[in-house]
C-alpha cells in the first residue's frame, strides 16, 4: 500500500497524486494528539496508539506502506512540526528492541523490510539545512527499516506539482 503523508492542502495533494483503493492520503493538519510518550503502543498494544484519534493506527499504517512518501515543508533541515508530529506518532512500527543496522543502533521492525521511503522537502533551505534533512531522513529509513530513501528538494510548491510524486 501506498502512503502519501503531506502539509500540503488537500487540493494541492489531489492535483499531484491521484489514490485509489490502494493508497492512504494523510493531511498533517494538527487535528490529532502528540505523542505522549507512554509507548503503549510497543508494550500492550502490538502497534496501535491509546489515543483514539485519526493517528491511532499509524504506526500500523507506515509498516505496512510501500512505498512512504512523505511531503514537508523543509524547516531548519528537517520536516515541518505537523509532519513531525505524525512520525512521532508511529514509533509503534518498531519493537522496543535493539539491532544493530547500518553500523548504528536502531529498533527491530515489527513489520517485514519495505523497499522505498521517498520525502519531498518544499522551501527555501541552505545547502548546510539540505544535508541536514538528508541526514534526518536517512536515520528515519534506518529506523522505519526501508532498504532505500529517495530525497529531494523543490523551491517552492510549483516545481514540486511539475516534477509530480
Amino acid at each position: 500500500m501506498k502512503t502519501i503523508i503531506h502539509d500540503l492542502g488537500a487540493e494541492i495533494i489531489y492535483s499531484l497524486e491521484k489514490p485509489d483503493e490502494d493508497s492512504a492520503v494523510i493531511h498533517a493538519d494538527n487535528q490529532y494528539a502528540s505523542c505522549r510518550g507512554c509507548f503503549q503502543c510497543w508494550l500492550k498494544n502490538a502497534g496501535f496508539c491509546i489515543m483514539k484519534d485519526s493517528l491511532q493506527h499509524i504506526g500500523a499504517l507506515i509498516g505496512q506502506s510501500d512505498p512512504l512518501i512523505i511531503v514537508s515543508r523543509c524547516c531548519y533541515g528537517g520536516y515541518s512540526s505537523p509532519v513531525k508530529a505524525i512520525l512521532d506518532r508511529a514509533i509503534g512500527a518498531s519493537l522496543p528492541f535493539f539491532t544493530w543496522r547500518g553500523g548504528q543502533t536502531h529498533h527491530i521492525s515489527r513489520y517485514p523490510r519495505r523497499k522505498l521511503m521517498r520525502v519531498c522537502f518544499y522551501g527555501e533551505c541552505t545547502g548546510f539545512e539540505q544535508e541536514t534533512a538528508k541526514e534526518t531522513v536517512e536515520r528515519n529509513r534506518l529506523n522505519l527499516d526501508y532498504e532505500k530513501a529517495d530525497v529531494v528538494f523543490f523551491e517552492n510548491i510549483e516545481q514540486l506539482k511539475e516534477a509530480g510524486l
